[in-house]
């Protein structure tokens, strides 16, 4: 589950509540969980980075799960050398 703050339009504070699975073959488990700190971090990261307008909408939903998947295989390609992660699903995604 995450909860951030998310970039906004003018002053007001915007959020994203979301809750977050990994899909990874049963091979890439372990380094899953060995990381999941890193992975926290970078996808509070890159939730926080996302404009209003890149989190309103199926599509634009889908092209953040889409890229945050590539943020937390960027984050683990640099400590472990590998990309485990096939994708990220959304549990819950709401927006304030």
């Amino acid at each position: 589950n995450f909860v951030v703050n998310n970039v906004g339009d003018g002053s007001r504070l915007k959020y994203i509540k979301t809750s977050i699975s990994i899909r990874t073959s049963e091979s890439q488990k372990a380094i899953i969980e060995a990381n999941m700190p890193l992975i926290r971090d970078a996808l509070v990261m890159f939730l926080s980075s996302r404009t209003t307008e890149q989190v309103t909408g199926a599509i634009a939903r889908e092209k953040t799960r889409e890229e945050g998947a590539a943020a937390v295989n960027k984050a683990l390609q640099e400590e472990t050398g590998l990309s485990p992660v096939k994708d990220l699903l959304f549990a819950s995604f709401v927006t304030q």
